[in-house]
């Protein structure tokens, strides 16, 4: 039994302690025997005098918002009334986990296996609102990492070791001396320590920011991608100095381009886009460069409010700008961020007949395709000409008159001939063409207006023509072909696996067995936390996930590293005992039947709603031929007019 230690609290009153129920590098969590809700921290060595400081206005100046997001000291313990500060009493932390347990895929289908993308986002938006509340009080979290943010069921947030935080007391600053390299922002990067820099909350912003990544992207490292250079992916550390994000939009321009098996930055909208960016970019580094907590807070707020779900899993939630389902995506892709196999339960054992279900899917047909409008399906009446303008000019018989009379009165008169001759060159000058240039200035412009005519009816023409007005639908039906012939053959694909059940049971057995190693909680010579981070970043979290050519794949793991790693694996699976009791293949045969039968009702809700998606398709795509026919309509009406206007 342990023995109870007593303490005195700054108020005065008594404190007991119970047992112990952790130990780190500076002291040791014990539980307090009078209030389950609250724990104590004993330090194992004297506090200096700046320390006591700290503690105490910590504990004098705690609220219910430092509370509520924080294991803030409520109290300092002393180890005789009126003597120096040994500890303080806080908030029992329960039923939470480290975030990394969350926004790691493999963590997650084992500690949240309910979560959904939806959690997610949820969490980050959480996380946002308690560095919200420590900057809000003048404060600086300094050293963030994936260890001290704890996630619960309830998607409530706590930050944990706030006694290292960066105090700011009284306008003396109590600095956070610690600091983890791969949450460091990159103008702090390569600092040997940090016990004489004062950090700021733009600091935390990158690693807010990262943690809102790493839960939204599942798992994956900002700065850990597939490198396009020799010169990048060396260290995580010299990625984030050189500001490398690899998922930006000029990764390329960077070195980087993102790692296999990831997620698309285009899961979510271009505003949530930039602010990472903003967050990873040499404009980040600039004071008050990087979104704030609170802009984080708005910005994720108004992405919730456009989430939806797939009607295939009540797993797959996704932001509302996307137009389909990027987890059923992956899920094609072998990459399965989420696994839901009871989501379809509710249709096992429900009628379904593939012939009733095919014959209402071949009853939708396919849009009907209206003729085109052609410029012969009008009577158009030229346009008459400017009034006054004639379309032939009289001027040839004005001359051979004028010359008929001029050559008379030549001949009367021989001795003038000159003065007729230049009384006859004056009328050529005051009657020259002038009705003719400007008739055929008339039939330029209306050739001009039929020739654009032409070009637009042509264009149209062109669209009405090709077939992807239809092209949807075919795409749908053809799809939902596909779909009914896996389901056809499903049965057979059932048989096959369950007649490998015995050849397949110890690499399944070996594969859950190694699926319980995490590479994070593993202490491997030569990987510390910014090579573990690479690793996850690349989908290896487990010694299940590990292999040569996965590791080697990572820019930074050599042939020794890799070496390690996989020696590492090996002292997992040394520990693996194979099960081959009749007992033990029914649990891999209850997989196979659970998984087939999550596939058969995934097959029939996907053949269930085809109909309705075939509909819905002919509809829009009827009314999107009508807008064409109609704009093709008018383009025919006017290169008809425009045919006729040259007839004058």
């Amino acid at each position: 039994m342990i023995a109870r230690r007593r303490f005195w609290a700054g108020t005065g009153a008594t404190i007991e302690l119970g047992a112990e129920l952790g130990k780190g590098g500076e002291g040791s969590v014990f539980e307090v025997v009078a209030d389950s809700k609250s724990v104590a921290k004993i330090y194992h060595q004297s506090l200096d005098a700046r320390k006591q400081q700290k503690l105490s206005f910590m504990a004098a100046h705690a609220d219910k918002d430092l509370l509520a997001y924080s294991a803030w000291p409520s109290q300092t313990l002393h180890s005789s009334q009126g003597g120096p500060v040994v500890g303080f009493l806080m908030e029992r932390v329960a039923n939470r986990k480290p975030i990394h347990m969350l926004y790691g895929p493999a963590h997650r289908k084992q500690d949240y296996p309910k979560a959904a993308w939806d959690f997610l986002l949820y969490a980050a938006r959480n996380t946002a609102s308690a560095f919200e509340v420590i900057h809000r009080h003048g404060h600086v979290l300094g050293d963030v990492n994936q260890g001290n943010v704890l996630v619960g069921a309830d998607s409530r947030v706590m930050l944990i070791d706030s006694d290292s935080m960066q105090i700011t007391a009284g306008g003396h600053m109590h600095l956070c001396e610690v600091g983890v390299s791969h949450f460091t922002p990159p103008e702090l990067q390569g600092a040997s320590n940090f016990a004489s820099v004062a950090r700021t909350p733009n600091h935390d912003a990158f690693g807010l920011a990262l943690l809102i990544f790493h839960l939204l992207f599942g798992g994956r490292h900002p700065f850990a991608g597939r490198p396009l250079l020799d010169s990048v992916g060396n260290s995580l550390e010299d990625d984030i100095r050189g500001f490398r994000f690899a998922y930006g939009s000029d990764a390329g321009k960077r070195g980087f381009a993102p790692p296999p098996r990831s997620i698309a930055m285009d899961l979510v909208p271009a505003p949530t886009q930039a602010m990472f960016q903003r967050s990873f970019t040499e404009t980040g580094a600039n004071p008050n460069g990087r979104p704030t907590a609170g802009q984080w807070i708005a910005e994720l707020d108004r992405l919730r409010g456009t989430l939806k779900t797939c009607s295939k899993s009540r797993m797959h939630v996704f932001p509302g700008h996307l137009l389909s389902c990027p987890w059923c995506a992956l899920d094609q892709s072998g990459v399965v961020f989420f696994i839901d196999l009871t989501v379809y339960t509710s249709n096992v054992g429900s009628t379904f007949v593939l012939a009733q279900v095919w014959a209402a899917i071949e009853a939708v047909k396919m849009p009907s395709m209206p003729s085109a409008p052609k410029p012969g399906d009008f009577v158009s009446a030229p346009a008459p000409l400017p009034a006054g303008m004639k379309k032939k000019s009289n001027r040839a018989a004005l001359w051979i008159g004028t010359a008929i009379v001029l050559t008379g009165f030549a001949v009367a008169f021989p001795q003038i001939w000159v003065l007729f001759g230049l009384l006859g060159l004056g009328i050529w000058l005051t009657t020259k063409d002038t009705e003719n240039k400007a008739y055929a200035e008339e039939m330029a412009r209306r050739r001009a207006v039929r020739q654009a005519a032409q070009s637009a009816y042509d264009r149209l023409l062109d669209g009405w023509r090709e077939p992807s007005a239809t092209r949807r639908f075919s795409s749908e039906k053809q799809g939902l072909s596909s779909i009914r012939d896996t389901y056809t053959h499903l049965p057979a694909a059932e048989k096959r696996l369950l007649d490998q059940v015995n050849s397949q049971a110890r690499a399944r057995q070996l594969k859950d067995h190694l699926d319980r190693f995490f590479i994070d909680d593993a202490s491997i010579a030569g990987l510390g936390p910014a090579k573990k981070a690479a690793l996850r970043s690349f989908g290896v979290e487990t010694a299940a996930d590990v292999d040569w050519e996965s590791v080697m794949a990572v820019r930074g793991f050599g042939q020794k590293l890799t070496a390690t790693v996989m020696a590492w694996r090996a002292q997992c699976e040394s520990s693996f005992r194979f099960d081959g009791s009749p007992k033990a293949l029914q649990v891999d045969i209850a997989r196979v039947k659970s998984t087939t039968a999550a596939e058969r009702a995934k097959l029939e809700a996907d053949l269930r709603g085809g109909p309705e998606r075939l509909g819905r398709i002919k509809v829009e795509t009827e009314a999107a031929l009508t807008r064409m026919r109609s704009s093709l309509s008018i383009a025919a009406r006017e290169l008809s007019q425009a045919d006729a206007d040259l007839q004058v």
